[in-house]
C-alpha cells in the first residue's frame, strides 16, 4: 500500500471552488475513489485547487486513477454547471497535478495539513 499527497487546480487557477461547486467537487471525488477502489483519507479544496491524500495498492496505478477523478468530476461539474463550460471550456482541471510519496508515519501530519486548508491565511482575496 502507498500513500500519495497530490494536488491540482482548476484551469487557469479560477477561482470557483466555493459553495455548491465546493461540495459537489468533494462529493464526486468520494464517489469516484470508491469506484476506482481507492482509499481517499481527506480530500480539501481552496477556492482554485484541490488536496487529496490517497492510499494505493499500486503507486504504478496513481496516473489512471488520477485520470479517472479529474476526469469525470470535470464532467460532473460542467454538466451540473453549464456556465462554467463557457468560461472555462471542456475541462474543468489543469492537466497536470502534484504529487510526493507520503511516508506511513507522516499520515497524520498530512492528514492534518489538508483537512485544515480553511484555517490557514489565504492568499485569495475577496
Amino acid at each position: 500500500m502507498t500513500l500519495f499527497h497530490v494536488w491540482f487546480s482548476t484551469k487557469g487557477r479560477t477561482d470557483v471552488l466555493v459553495g455548491e461547486l465546493r461540495d459537489l467537487v468533494l462529493s464526486e471525488c468520494r464517489r469516484l475513489a470508491k469506484v476506482a477502489d481507492v482509499t481517499l483519507i481527506a480530500a480539501q479544496t481552496e477556492y482554485d485547487h484541490m488536496h487529496l491524500l490517497l492510499r494505493l495498492s499500486d503507486p504504478e496505478d496513481l496516473s489512471s486513477v488520477m485520470h479517472l477523478l479529474k476526469g469525470s468530476s470535470s464532467r460532473t461539474v460542467t454538466l451540473q454547471f453549464p456556465e462554467l463550460r463557457a468560461e472555462m471550456g471542456k475541462s474543468f482541471w489543469q492537466k497536470s497535478f502534484g504529487r510526493r510519496l507520503v511516508p506511513e508515519d507522516q499520515l497524520e501530519t498530512v492528514r492534518r495539513y489538508i483537512e485544515t486548508q480553511d484555517d490557514r491565511p489565504a492568499r485569495h482575496n475577496d
